[in-house]
């Protein structure tokens, strides 16, 4: 199996991943190669795939508008196709746009369709935007089923876990997540043949399957 090269965000807004969930990338087959969206204009070359772990992008939010070059061409290769997986701050980064305070996201400007606030622009891959809750949204383990098949097949599951105080327009629906402490489910996680993007923070100890199904992605993308 030869290897390809996995662009993995790590910096001071994206500083969150299980060094267990690396090794797994890189058991599957990926070579893990890190990239700064604070500081670098462009993805590593040669990437076939993009991990972008939670953070804090909220407390970086102008840097992160700022780096307008990184952000274009993430959206650019994700849209051309590059599998990407994206867990809670790195979802955030995918939206449209973030709002650090605490503003009501789904109200709507009369005058120009979105919420009267400042924010910062991100990188528009998903149409949603974030901001800050007056208290935690989620928090706990939970068991995720891929709803759609694209990722996992159906009885296959990968855990992780949920913290965070954000919300989004538009959450994703295509898993289905059990919470660990009551077994109550919900819909969420935006699941494409080549996109997994949402809140949780997923354990790839718990199903190697996971990223070997991520491995089959880059080498698809690249051929």
């Amino acid at each position: 199996m030869g290897s390809l090269r996995l662009a993995v965000a790590r910096d001071e807004a994206f500083c969150f991943y299980y060094e267990e969930n690396l090794r797994e990338m890189e058991r599957a087959g990926l070579e893990t190669v890190f990239f700064s969206p604070l500081k670098d204009e462009r993805l590593p070359e040669g990437a076939a795939g993009l991990y972008i772990g939670g953070g804090y992008p909220e407390l970086h939010g102008e840097r992160l508008e700022a780096n307008e070059r990184i952000r274009v061409d993430i959206k650019q290769k994700v849209l051309e196709g590059m599998p990407v997986l994206a867990e809670c701050g790195g979802f955030m980064f995918l939206m449209n746009r973030i709002y650090a305070d605490s503003v009501d996201i789904n109200r709507q400007s009369e005058t120009e369709g979105s919420v009267e606030s400042d924010g910062y622009g991100m990188c528009g891959v998903i149409d949603a935007e974030c901001s800050k809750q007056e208290r935690l949204v989620r928090f706990g383990y939970v068991e995720i089923a891929d709803g759609t098949g694209s990722w996992l097949e159906q009885g296959e599951t990968v855990r992780g876990h949920e913290f965070h105080y954000f919300d989004s327009t538009d959450n994703g629906a295509g898993a289905l997540v059990k919470r660990a402490a009551t077994g109550s489910t919900y819909r969420e996680i935006h699941i494409t043949d080549t996109m997994w993007a949402g809140w949780p923070h997923l354990y790839l100890r718990s199903c190697p399957q996971f990223a070997r199904s991520f491995f089959e992605k880059c080498r698809m993308s690249v051929h």
